[in-house]
């Protein structure tokens, strides 16, 4: 079994008028704030293919970074994955509305049986 987990990168946004300084101090932090983001998935996907493993699963945990939905998906093509689960956060109505649901997306465009999980 393989965890996945995708973090999606922090971007810098484009700010031609803004000084270089007070530019290269904003993707400092954007880039700082990638490693945190990265580290805690890295102990999450870990702690959990630790627990799998307890339970006499082959597991192992990986940290994708880019979009969600496209990480996801290449992570089960790269792992010849025979099926995809997924926890549901179960986001509001206009939140769902506004960004979308990986689950939901998932579930269109998965090339294997899927498990979603509330």
């Amino acid at each position: 079994m393989t965890v996945v987990r995708v973090v999606e990168p922090m971007r810098a946004p484009a700010m031609p008028l803004v000084p270089a300084a007070m530019r290269a101090q904003i993707a400092g932090q954007a880039d700082a704030v990638n490693r945190v983001h990265t580290a805690t998935a890295r102990r999450q996907v870990e702690a959990v293919a630790a627990t799998l493993a307890r339970a006499g699963w082959r597991a192992r945990g990986v940290v994708r970074s880019g979009v969600p939905l496209a990480g996801l998906l290449a992570a089960v093509r790269a792992e010849r994955a025979d099926v995809l689960a997924l926890g549901a956060r179960g986001a509001g109505a206009v939140t769902h509305f506004l960004l979308g649901s990986v689950a939901e997306a998932a579930l269109k465009h998965a090339p294997v049986e899927m498990l979603i999980v509330k």
